[in-house]
């Protein structure tokens, strides 16, 4: 693993300096991970038991225990996920490690091992529409050297981490379904409560942080009773459980929000041809290239927790709007160019407003054809008005929380003509995507970008509050139409009533919605 990680520094153009290998006692066992730079990194260490065979489609297993002493410099396997390329491209993860069901596995970056340290935890949930990706795909070395435990973890992906049939529900009556992807990151939450004071981390000041998928399921984890006591802060990056139109269910249909298990029968008629009611041991009989084959198969989209009463007992967006959350400071945002996400995509207009009167959405977007409408509707719904309602909602509940916007355009932003920063531009800021070098000496003003973000970001993680690291003020979010978005740019400033006339709309909408029954 040093020869890899050798290479990998020489082609960033920076020389990693080793020191002697660190080793720390948990429950499991002892763990040797590598000193880089003055950054202790854990590579690959099992927080669950393994996913596959009578484990698919149940929740999380106990961590697995081992004798001696175990190699942790090395990422374990990611989950099984698609191989297909996107935009003409295969993802480089994909490249780099093992791919399999035996996947719960975490990354830990620690500046320092004492046990009395205490040094703040972060969490890093990544994003990928819930169907790609993983945590190991990050360097968080950066990060922690702002003097931060990082943490980041593997869950399950695609129909593996969200997936229902009424043959597994009978199977298991009473136990939690459905949402596995939000269990096993409870899970691993679980063990680093259990576990990260061994790496000089304070397991009472956790913070969780995601980005896409990750953000969303950071709000799911807010709005989860089952998540009480496993972090202090929360920060959504570019994804909230916008759910409030369409507040998909374990089991029971909705007139626009077919169930979980009707997908889940769905999927087995077309994997399981002939069998009309097959067992749950058949379900998990099917090769999990073939439900991931199947999944690429269906129209684009993202792997959104459902409803199921218990881990997720009501849409969450109404509870937070209810002030049912759990009480934690929040930092939330997007960035300028969400709908990035949308541009290779023709979406035909008319489903996307849903109830909404194509007059009325022509109005609030006037002057637009009907591509860059839907993106701007898209963008605005899932990410911009969704985030404000969710800032509104934790304001008002009496909770700190800060709303940014990221617009920094990188010069291959630039060079490309990028009328904004794109949907994942941000996270590059924060964590270093692996085989990638670090932002060069010469160029300052994207070094002056990491700087602001990391200062921000790691300073809410040590007080719940972004201010104090001597970045530009940030003020808190007021509710109301009376808050502060800070654009993070260079320079940073702060904008009164951002994107006014669209949020004000959409929060109207909103608000017309939550008058009306819970369906």
């Amino acid at each position: 693993m040093r020869v890899i990680l050798f290479l990998l520094c020489m082609l960033a153009g920076i020389s990693p300096v080793f020191a002697a290998a660190p080793v720390v006692h948990i429950g499991q066992g002892a763990l040797a991970g590598e000193r880089v730079d003055g950054i202790s990194i854990f590579r690959g260490i099992p927080f669950a038991g393994d996913t596959g065979g009578d484990n698919r489609w149940r929740p999380p297993t106990p961590a697995p225990h081992w004798r001696g002493v175990r190699d942790a410099t090395a990422a374990g396997p990611i989950c099984p996920q698609s191989r297909q390329p996107r935009q003409g491209k295969v993802a480089p993860w994909l490249e780099l490690f093992e791919i399999g069901e035996d996947c719960l596995n975490l990354n830990i970056y620690s500046p320092g091992l004492a046990a009395d340290a205490k040094a703040p935890v972060m969490v890093w949930i990544h994003g990928g529409f819930a169907r790609i990706s993983t945590g190991s795909r990050h360097d968080a070395s950066e990060m922690a050297a702002r003097g931060v435990v990082v943490v980041t973890l593997n869950y399950r992906l695609d129909r593996l981490g969200l997936f229902a049939h009424p043959a597994l529900s009978a199977e298991q009556p009473g136990a939690l379904l459905g949402n596995y992807a939000l269990m096993d990151v409870q899970a691993g939450l679980r063990w680093v409560q259990d576990n990260i004071g061994a790496f000089g981390g304070d397991p009472d000041n956790v913070t969780i942080f995601g980005q896409s998928s990750g953000g969303v399921a950071v709000t799911a984890l807010m709005g989860s009773p089952l998540s009480e006591g496993l972090f202090r802060r929360a920060i959504s990056q570019s994804g909230v459980m916008a759910d409030l139109d369409n507040p998909r269910q374990l089991s029971r249909d909705l007139p626009r929000a077919p169930s979980l298990e009707s997908d889940g029968v769905a999927m087995a008629k077309a994997l399981l041809p002939g069998i009309e009611q097959p067992t749950a041991a058949q379900l998990r009989a099917l090769p999990w290239q073939a439900i991931i084959d199947y999944t690429d198969a269906q129209p684009p989209g993202a792997m959104v927790p459902v409803i199921d009463g218990r881990l997720l007992p009501e849409a969450v967006t109404r509870r937070f709007v209810a002030g049912r959350q759990l009480p934690v400071p929040l930092m939330i945002g997007t960035t300028s160019w969400e709908q990035s996400l949308f541009v290779h995509h023709r979406l035909p207009l008319r489903p996307i407003l849903g109830p909404v009167p194509e007059q009325e959405a022509r109005a609030i977007y006037s002057g637009m054809d009907d591509k860059a409408l839907v993106e701007h509707w898209l963008a605005d719904t899932g990410f911009h008005a969704a985030a404000r309602l969710l800032a509104d909602a934790s304001a008002d509940s009496g909770q700190p929380t800060w709303v940014y916007r990221f617009d920094h355009l990188t010069p291959a932003a630039r060079e490309a003509g990028q009328p904004g920063a794109a949907h994942h531009d941000d996270v590059a800021f924060l964590l270093r995507p692996l085989a990638l070098p670090r932002w060069p000496a010469d160029a300052p003003v994207e070094r002056a970008m990491q700087a602001v973000m990391l200062d921000y970001w790691t300073q809410f993680a040590r007080s719940g509050d972004p201010n104090g690291a001597g970045q530009p003020d940030w003020p808190r979010w007021q509710s109301g139409g009376n808050g502060v978005t800070q654009l993070l740019d260079i320079p940073v400033r702060g904008e009164a009533d951002a994107m006014g006339r669209r949020m004000r709309y959409h929060l109207g909408r909103y608000a017309g919605v939550l008058r009306q029954p819970v369906p």
